[in-house]
């Protein structure tokens, strides 16, 4: 009896969230984290404060959008998507720890799922996909001290590792793609004709949604060895010499998300850290080692890359589902993404075309037109998906690489 009482209760609690005329908040708990400052404590407080309640209306969505209650139709919780960042209040701090330079805050905050974006229509829970690229040096010389040249590539496998754990994305390591062309000047190209342009060409090719690249601007210690025989007691005196900030060094990293179905720059962001590096400047530590992350930068770097993974979710999660179409025939057409990413028979995604055009000097660019039709899935595979028209594909002259969205 209780049992069926409590599932009463979740089921009208749901039915709750669903109507805009009654209130809709979800209590959520959730963690936030930052790098702790000394000099300035409240700065470090709001900071981690901040990001937990980035988490928790993030973490709102995902028990939204993972609740599963249908009805025989007239509760149809199982198609529900919420597309919404939801607003947080009535936020109640019910811990806080400083440990090993990075102070935690753990909250419980009410979020409102009726506020957030604009178009809070069904898809969000769509999985979006985003291969995780190079992250060039703009001065390789700076990972000398300590040989960390490898995270140029490991950033790549650590981010796509933080955004798995999100059940909406579908995060690619692609650690060995430089994107990037000249680091020095990222996001920003010349082209051969004197132009300049964030847009990057070919990124159709990588079957993915979304392209996460960025440059490292600066790694370098604030003590940089000169050529020179080690001397111990130097060494010695310049680690445990605090005032003089020997054992320091910088990361300044530059963000940049571009949407790879038209090569258009979405997002950019740069982060800043500075932390102790004990490591003797002669040692051969490597990125990613356990010497590595026993070095006081390497576990605050560990709170950067989840600073970076939330803010990628904050910029797209929002976003629309996009899936490209890689085959049609009469009314039939063919898409690439399936169950895996969300979709099931009955969904209903906007058909695109998508345009080329091309420049002086011959170079495509993308132009999305929307044909004003709707796919209706009827067949899911894993990886792709099979739907109808309601017209001939051929009379809105679709075809393969033109795309759907979710909207």
């Amino acid at each position: 009896m209780k049992q069926l009482a409590a599932a009463l209760l979740h089921l009208l609690t749901l039915t709750l969230l669903l109507l805009p005329s009654q209130a809709s908040a979800v209590s959520i708990e959730a963690t936030g984290q930052a790098p702790y400052v000394e000099e300035d404590p409240g700065l470090s407080r709001q900071q981690a404060l901040q990001r937990a309640m980035e988490q928790a209306s993030i973490r709102a969505s995902a028990w939204l959008s993972g609740t599963r209650q249908a009805r025989d139709g007239v509760l149809e919780i199982d198609t529900l998507r919420l597309s919404t960042l939801g607003k947080v209040s009535n936020v109640r701090v019910i811990d806080e720890q400083v440990r090993d330079d990075q102070i935690s805050v753990t909250i419980i905050a009410d979020v409102d799922i009726a506020q957030g974006c604009k178009d809070s229509l069904p898809q969000t829970a769509y999985r979006k996909s985003l291969a995780i690229t190079h992250f060039p040096l703009e001065n390789p010389a700076d990972a000398n001290n300590g040989q960390l040249h490898e995270i140029q590539q490991g950033l790549a496998t650590l981010l796509a590792y933080e955004l798995q754990r999100s059940s909406t994305f579908e995060a690619l390591d692609a650690g060995n793609l430089n994107i990037i062309g000249d680091p020095t000047q990222a996001p920003v190209r010349l082209l051969p004709e004197g132009t300049l342009t964030t847009i990057l060409n070919n990124t159709p090719q990588h079957q993915v949604q979304y392209l996460i690249s960025g440059v490292i601007r600066g790694m370098a210690p604030h003590y940089t060895p000169g050529p020179r025989e080690p001397n111990v007691l130097v060494d010695l005196y310049r680690q445990f010499d605090r005032e003089q900030r020997f054992h320091q060094r910088d990361l300044v990293l530059d963000l940049f998300i571009h949407d790879a179905f038209t090569g258009a720059l979405k997002h950019q962001q740069r982060y800043h850290m500075t932390a102790d590096w004990n490591a003797d400047s002669h040692a051969k530590v490597g990125f990613g080692t356990p010497q590595f992350w026993q070095q006081p930068f390497g576990q605050q770097l560990r709170s950067v890359i989840r600073a970076v993974s939330n803010d990628i979710q904050l910029q797209l999660t929002c976003e629309p589902f996009t899936a490209r179409i890689t085959r049609t025939r009469d009314k039939e057409v063919w898409i690439s993404a399936g169950s895996l990413d969300g979709l099931k028979p009955g969904d209903r995604l906007s058909v695109y075309r998508r345009l080329t055009h091309y420049d002086g000097q011959m170079r495509p660019e993308y132009e999305l037109i929307n044909t004003e039709h709707n796919l209706t899935l009827t067949q899911t595979q894993p990886s792709f998906s099979k739907g109808t028209l309601d017209v001939d594909s051929e009379t809105l002259n679709i075809q393969q690489d033109d795309i759907v969205i979710a909207h």
